[in-house]
């Protein structure tokens, strides 16, 4: 990696621009050679002088005065996984490097990490800029993140003066970039830098440890889910104890506010300045994580790729024999004195185990074909006859005339066969299109059904779906060879993983010519093509056309989507605006200026169904149900539909309640704020809003009122008396205090329930989560052990284990993870994510047979404190008896001292003695 002695710093291009050292360049060989692969982008590490890198192995170059560059390459994600990527202006830095002539470089481009850029949105607005935080290593095949080095604290001083010097950035590990980006921190035994894999943090006094400083010292940190206490706050905690300073009771109220501790890490907003990157050895940047020792980086010479954990053992190697015994293997493979029997050596051969058999022992051949059966088939393959010498009943024929007449009788009779003898298979033209219509009407191949269609037998159409199919390729591969010049080898194809190599760039005087080596079209295609048109957007103006990759059906490109593509690697389908047509309003208007008075007015279409508002999408129709009343559509998995309730006659929740009134009139969410007036949305869409959407779908409650879907399946606290259509809902009453209370961070209301984040601390509602653009999805996690309770396991697609409802807010990065959305369906199950979900955790105890409303009463007696009734000394005045089911009032009539008359007194009686006395 040292630096080469060529002092060329810059050179020009064919198309006039001048490139520099560090200078970010497209990159491209010729249009046959790349196989209509888009431009690659990479970044000039140094100039060399021709020839001066020849591949190893490969056939050498001629020789060329051209200059050469050395090239670090940089991907596209699309390139990695191959799926799609929102955002075509991310790339994926890279320690790869290729070496091409300076004829291949196309044209200059710009790339930035991510925090160098000050407006991100500006940045991608601007032609030919990309931007990268990511790493990618094709050897070890997976993405790190890119940190700046300035962030980095965590490490010791001077380690991080050096890299300050020699890198602007540092490639890791993803869990890393927390500890390295933290505070620094040192050991309070020794007072040096405590890395995270030689520390432990005592989780009381948050302090640093060496584990070899410890006395005795730690052999290995603690297993995950457990902490490590030092010893001085270990006997603190006891003494504390011993002295009753903590007193562990329980208490009947609500369980006190955690007030969480948010640590809001202040960006550095310096101003973005156009310096160069600081490089070493011309790169920027160097791997620096959980493989890579501190100290290691001081040396010039220490590797700056990425590190994985070491593979030893028995099994990640193989079994090795020694030099002795690999000799003797090959020295009895080069004289081939193979042994009779059983061998006396015990030596094995390299890759093989004690025992292992190989394809020689494994292998035991029955016969040969003789020498007279292949000149016979090829004397036969040469004869004349009404099939191709390749016919499968051909050459069953030539054998069986071999092995039953001879050699002689046999060519005689092959000679005299006719076109029946080969009892050849014909469809005609009417015959095909009913097997074509059979094949899309079953999906594939019924060949019984389609022989009783067409009156012929199965044999006979699955003999002809071969031949069909075999025709249909060779349609195929003969547009695929007019479309491309096939060029199998080339001296500066690209052997390395990785990016392909790129190729050459021509001038605009170039692009005239007409043959294959170049992308564009001559200038006399549209003058032999009136009929070209964009393969993309249809347009049929452009002062340029492109060839099409072969992943694009048709010839040409335009000018914006060929550029476009090769520069971006995308392609948009929008139609341009002179492909469009006119609209239907102005075209029934002149349509009625043309016609008569009296003409017949033409019938408006069916109105045309709306799509689920729950999922936004139509398919699978067979389980969509929508409301006679209202027109509210939605799929009975996403909205919690009975089969049987499946039918023109189904009407939504709130219509049903409309009629029959048994919920309240006016549906609103227990569980959502009454005002949501300061909610700023970020879902911007040029359409018009839809009648319904997922907030449209409504569930009563055990109290009368109404929860959306949404807000009580992502509760954890509410319940569903029948889990299938989600409803009745029960344990409102049981959400905690602390979720009523807490300050919605998106619509800064306090009215409502909130949930929580799954990556931050940060609360809100379902409702504003979704309106707010949140991801809502489903994880799945192993189940814990040790634990006492049982475990509910669900299975949805690929994912098996404890299934966890979650919500994250939309700067958090999501990718790599196995994350299902809550209308995703499970074809095997035939069911959606949210309705294994509710099925599994949504459903009343198995145990819990009484009525809703003896269930809401003990609810509300875990949460109201019990009050005792005061205790009265209550006895019957006749029998004395103290314990009654009921107790009565008599009146009797005393008279009082001297003459004060009669006076009217209360006793009390004892159920029995009520009807016993008269």
């Amino acid at each position: 990696m040292a630096p080469s002695s060529y002092r060329v710093t810059s050179a020009k291009l064919a198309n006039g621009e001048q490139v520099f050292q560090n200078d970010h360049v497209y990159v491209s060989p010729p249009w046959s050679e790349r196989d209509g692969t888009p431009y690659w982008v990479a970044r000039i590490i140094e100039f060399l002088p021709p020839n001066s890198t020849p591949k190893k192995g490969g056939p050498r170059r001629p020789t060329s005065s051209e200059l050469n560059v050395k090239l670090s390459l940089y991907y596209r994600p699309s390139d990695i996984s191959g799926r799609n990527v929102s955002d075509f202006r991310v790339l994926l830095a890279a320690i790869h490097t290729d070496v091409q002539p300076l004829s291949n470089v196309r044209g200059k481009c710009y790339v930035r990490h991510r925090d160098r850029i000050e407006d991100l949105l500006k940045w991608k607005k601007l032609p030919d800029h990309f931007y990268f935080m990511r790493f990618y290593d094709p050897y070890i095949k997976r993405e790190f993140e890119v940190i700046r080095t300035e962030s980095v604290n965590n490490i010791p001083p001077n380690v991080r003066e050096t890299l300050l010097k020699r890198y602007e950035y540092l490639v890791t590990e993803r869990e890393m970039v927390a500890d390295l980006t933290d505070g620094f921190r040192s050991c309070c035994m020794c007072s040096q830098w405590a890395s995270s894999q030689e520390s432990v943090r005592c989780e009381v006094c948050k302090k640093n440890y060496h584990m070899v400083c410890l006395n005795p010292p730690l052999l290995a940190k603690p297993a995950k889910g457990y902490s490590w206490v030092c010893l001085p706050c270990s006997l603190q905690r006891r003494k504390d104890v011993e002295d009753q300073k903590f007193h562990f009771g329980t208490t009947n109220g609500a369980a006190p506010t955690r007030t969480t501790k948010t640590i809001i890490k202040v960006k550095d907003v310096s101003p973005v300045v156009a310096r160069p990157d600081v490089m070493y050895r011309g790169w920027p940047w160097r791997y620096f994580g959980q493989y890579t020792r501190a100290e290691d980086t001081l040396d010039s010479e220490d590797s700056i790729f990425p590190r994985a954990a070491t593979r030893v053992g028995m099994k990640y190697q193989a079994v090795v024999p020694s030099w002795e015994e690999q000799q003797e293997v090959e020295a009895r493979h080069r004289t081939g004195d193979a042994e009779a029997g059983p061998s006396r050596h015990i030596g094995v051969e390299r890759g093989l185990d004690n025992g292992e058999r190989k394809h020689e022992s494994t292998l035991e051949v029955w016969c040969t074909p003789s020498e007279e059966l292949n000149s016979y088939m090829s004397e036969a393959s040469s004869l004349s006859l009404p099939v191709p010498p390749y016919d499968v009943t051909r050459l069953n024929l030539q054998v069986h005339y071999f092995t039953a007449l001879g050699r002689t009788q046999a060519l005689s009779k092959m000679q005299s066969l006719k076109l029946a003898d080969f009892s050849p298979i014909y469809f005609t033209d009417k015959e095909t299109a009913i097997f074509e219509a059979e094949l899309e009407k079953n999906g594939g191949l019924d060949s019984h059904e389609t022989a009783k269609i067409l009156g012929k037998r199965p044999a006979e159409v699955l003999r002809f779906s071969y031949i069909w199919k075999n025709k249909k390729l060779k349609v195929e591969n003969e547009m695929l060879r007019q479309h491309h010049k096939v060029n199998t080898s080339h001296a500066r194809q690209n052997k390395t993983l990785g990016a392909p190599s790129l190729g050459r760039i021509r001038g605009r005087g170039d692009s005239e010519a007409s043959d294959d080596e170049i992308s564009l079209h001559g200038g006399d295609y549209p003058k032999v093509n009136p009929k070209v048109h964009c393969a993309a957007c249809s347009t049929r103006i452009s002062n340029v056309w492109w060839k099409c990759p072969r992943t694009v059906h048709g010839d040409a490109m335009c000018e914006n989507c060929g550029s476009n593509y090769r520069k971006y690697g995308v392609i948009s389908f929008v139609k341009a605006e002179d492909t469009k047509k006119p609209d239907k309003k102005d075209q029934l208007s002149k349509r009625k200026d043309a016609g008569s008075g009296a003409s017949t007015p033409v019938p408006p279409p069916p109105p045309k169904l709306p799509p689920c508002a729950c999922c936004r999408r139509m398919e699978p129709k067979a389980a969509m149900a929508r409301c006679k009343t209202c027109t509210f559509s939605a799929h009975a998995g996403c909205y919690g539909i009975a089969p049987q309730d499946l039918g023109p006659e189904w009407e939504c929740e709130l219509c049903l309640n409309a009629r029959l009134e048994e919920n309240h009139l006016h549906p609103r969410c227990v569980l959502c704020p009454r005002d949501t007036s300061s909610l700023i949305t970020t879902k911007k869409s040029k359409k018009p809003p839809a009648d319904f959407d997922l907030l449209s779908a409504y569930k009563p409650t055990e109290g009368r009122r109404w929860t959306h879907i949404l807000c009580s399946a992502w509760m954890p606290e509410i319940l569903y008396t029948d889990p299938i259509t989600m409803k009745t809902v029960e344990g409102v009453t049981s959400i905690s205090r602390t979720k009523w209370v807490e300050t919605c961070s998106l619509c800064q209301q306090d009215d409502g329930a909130t949930i929580n984040c799954a990556e931050c601390a940060a609360c809100f509602h379902a409702s504003c989560a979704w309106q707010s653009g949140h991801r809502f999805g489903f994880e799945f996690s192993l189940a814990k052990s040790g634990k006492k309770e049982v475990v509910t396991i669900a299975k949805f697609k690929e994912g098996e284990g404890v299934m966890t409802p979650n919500v994250w807010c939309r700067g958090h990065d999501l990718e790599g993870r196995v994350i299902y959305d809550m209308h995703e369906l499970d074809p095997e199950q035939n069911e959606t994510a949210l309705q294994i979900f509710t099925a599994a955790y949504k459903a009343l105890p198995p145990h819990d047979e009484s009525f809703a409303i003896l269930r809401k009463a003990h609810r509300l007696d875990a949460l109201l404190p019990t009050i005792e009734p005061p205790e009265v000394d209550v006895e019957c005045y006749h029998c004395g008896i103290d314990v009654s089911p009921m107790w009565h009032w008599k009146e009797m009539i005393i008279e009082r001292d001297g003459d004060q008359g009669m006076e009217v007194i209360k006793r009390r009686l004892c159920h029995l003695c009520k009807f016993k006395l008269p």
